[in-house]
């Protein structure tokens, strides 16, 4: 029986689903986590509004540009955004000469073998950062609605290249997509402008900007482990992110 003509015109007309994912990104499209929560970031980026807030911290400057926020087969946690820098436990940030907004103190604070505690570098380390500063209402969100926190492991996928990373710092509510100098260095930007004897980074490109969107980052609740330090965190980061991304890629919807 021949197909009305209707039919074959309405078929046409169906536009194809958009990717999920960034070119050359192989991953299961998994499920939206919550899109009013992820529209919040585009509505910051417009408009200066999160929740009917205007952050102290706007968006319009430095756009979130997320694109999805979802969940993969296996409870991974995967968005696309925009990178910013986070210099935080940096030499640079514990340094006189730090910019405003930087810190000696990150978020996840290490060992040092001597009794005492130091941040996780962010010119050596890899790391990202989730959001969670602000008003009690929107205080921790990202957390609540993901399960991701302080201390877990991911990786972040951007210019062809994988990088093994640790959530080791918070930030603004309605920020997402933030990593270390060392994560961005990984990725292939050259931030830093000039190192110690020791090789830690103790002067950064100025003006600082971010890789404006596309980036992947995926991360994994519950994944954090509790005998980290100073010397031993470059290796586990490593090996640990990239077993569970392998893991997370053979997931399927």
């Amino acid at each position: 029986m021949p197909i009305p003509l209707a039919l074959i015109l309405a078929a046409a007309s169906v536009a194809p689903a958009a990717p999920v994912w960034p070119a050359g990104v192989t991953l299961p499209a998994g499920r939206a986590i919550d899109e009013d929560y992820r529209r919040q970031f585009d509505r910051c980026d417009r408009e200066r509004r999160f929740r009917g807030r205007r952050p102290k911290y706007g968006c319009k400057g430095d756009p979130n540009a997320v694109t999805a926020l979802r969940r993969l087969p296996g409870g991974a946690v995967a968005f696309v955004s925009k990178l910013a820098v986070d210099l935080d436990g940096s030499a640079y940030a514990c340094s006189p000469n730090r910019g405003r907004t930087d810190q000696c103190p990150t978020s996840l604070m290490l060992p040092d073998g001597r009794g005492g505690e130091v941040p996780v570098d962010a010119g050596t380390i890899p790391y990202v950062v989730i959001p969670q500063a602000g008003p009690k209402a929107v205080r921790g969100e990202f957390e609540r609605l993901t399960g991701v926190g302080i201390g877990d492991f991911g990786v972040v996928i951007a210019n062809g290249r994988t990088v093994p990373v640790i959530v080791a710092d918070t930030g603004p509510y309605a920020k997402l997509g933030e990593g270390s100098l060392a994560l961005h260095q990984a990725l292939g930007r050259r931030l830093c402008t000039a190192r110690g004897g020791g090789g830690q980074c103790t002067a950064v490109v100025s003006p600082m900007e971010s890789m404006t969107g596309g980036v992947t980052t995926i991360l994994f609740p519950g994944s954090a482990r509790g005998d980290l330090t100073s010397a031993n965190i470059a290796g586990i980061v490593r090996v640990e992110g990239m077993q569970l991304l392998a893991a997370a890629r053979k997931g399927r919807d």
